[in-house]
């Protein structure tokens, strides 16, 4: 964006210096507005040159927040987007006063706004203010402040002049955030997909030696599967996939680890479970899958085995897979559709 500056409306093939010299207030005034408009851009420059990189939204909002700081001395920035249950937030705040900001500001994005809610921020000395974001008009963005009334309008204007360059950063971050998200699950059934059951299982391992808490893996596979997949389709197979994905998710806590390792083959990750206490867990599954009553003509109701293994302190996440795998082998072999260790 650049501004014409225009001594007359008029050009004339001379110049008149009288006339020139009778206006120095117009020439002053576009002077200042250029030197006004040109700091503004360079602001613009500096806020996307901060937001160009970041990639996901909660570094966008503590580099936004970051440029902030010296227009507008603020305690919180908070983006929350519809749909989405997360809001990316940038607070200086420390300790209680934290706590207690994190959760009015979610409630403030989240829920109709009341007059219990404006107090508890007001309660800690501060102001908020609400913009709507994105075409639909329901994503906001939140700044929690210490500007009174009397003294907020202007810095209102400032931040609502960069609204829209702030808008097309934040649209880029949630693009990159569902791809991010799209290549950590499986496309089918939503679970976690097999790099990322192997990126928390190093992490348990971790926590499992770190604490001495009993760490079990279950490896699972699918009986009489095949026979869906070969008389009724592949299409009648991705619905018994997704449907049993979401047995398993019912069945296991949110600490769990629960991926689709590939076709039907399933594993899960206990932390700090006795195996007694998974062996248990892992019955009930199974008994659970067969209810479904998924079956081919003429074949056997679909079921699942499933192999056990609490992980050794100091096994390699190799080691302790091919426990699991031959226990589920054990499982197969002794009948199919039961928990073997």
């Amino acid at each position: 964006m650049g501004i014409s500056v225009t001594l007359s409306s008029k050009r004339e093939s001379s110049v008149n210096p009288i006339l020139f010299a009778s206006k120095p207030t117009d020439l002053i005034e576009e002077i200042e507005q250029f030197r006004l408009e040109t700091a503004r851009l360079e602001r613009v420059y500096e806020l996307h040159r901060k937001l160009g990189e970041s990639l996901d939204l909660d570094s966008m909002m503590e580099a936004f927040s970051r440029w902030l700081a010296p227009l507008l001395r603020h305690d919180l920035v908070a983006y929350r987007h519809f749909g989405r249950v997360r809001m990316p937030t940038a607070c200086s705040c420390h300790g209680p006063h934290r706590q207690l900001l994190m959760e009015s500001a979610f409630e403030l994005l989240e829920n109709p706004i009341t007059e219990e809610k404006q107090g508890i921020v007001e309660s800690l000395g501060l102001y908020y203010h609400i913009w709507p974001l994105g075409k639909s008009g329901r994503d906001n963005l939140l700044l929690v402040h210490r500007q009174s009334d009397s003294t907020w309008k202007n810095h209102s204007n400032k931040i609502e002049s960069i609204l829209e360059d702030l808008q097309g950063p934040i649209e880029r971050a949630l693009v990159y955030e569902d791809l991010y998200e799209q290549a950590r699950r499986d496309a089918l059934t939503g679970l976690d997909n097999r790099r990322v059951f192997l990126e928390r299982a190093k992490q348990e391992m971790t926590c499992s030696e770190r604490y001495g808490q009993p760490l079990i893996l279950a490896c699972l596979d699918l009986d009489h599967f095949k026979s869906i997949n070969d008389q009724l389709g592949h299409g009648e197979g991705d619905l018994v996939l997704k449907r049993v994905s979401e047995e398993f998710t019912r069945c296991v806590r949110d600490s769990d680890v629960l991926a689709r390792i590939g076709g039907d083959e399933f594993a899960m990750i206990l932390p700090n479970t006795p195996l007694s206490n998974a062996h248990f867990l892992m019955d009930r599954i199974c008994h659970s899958i067969k209810g479904l009553g998924f079956k081919a003509p003429d074949a056997d109701v679909l079921g699942v085995s499933i192999g056990l293994a609490q992980w050794p302190a100091g096994a390699t996440l190799e080691e302790w897979w091919e426990l699991a795998d031959a226990a589920l082998y054990r499982a197969k072999n002794n009948g199919r559709s039961q928990a073997s260790l």
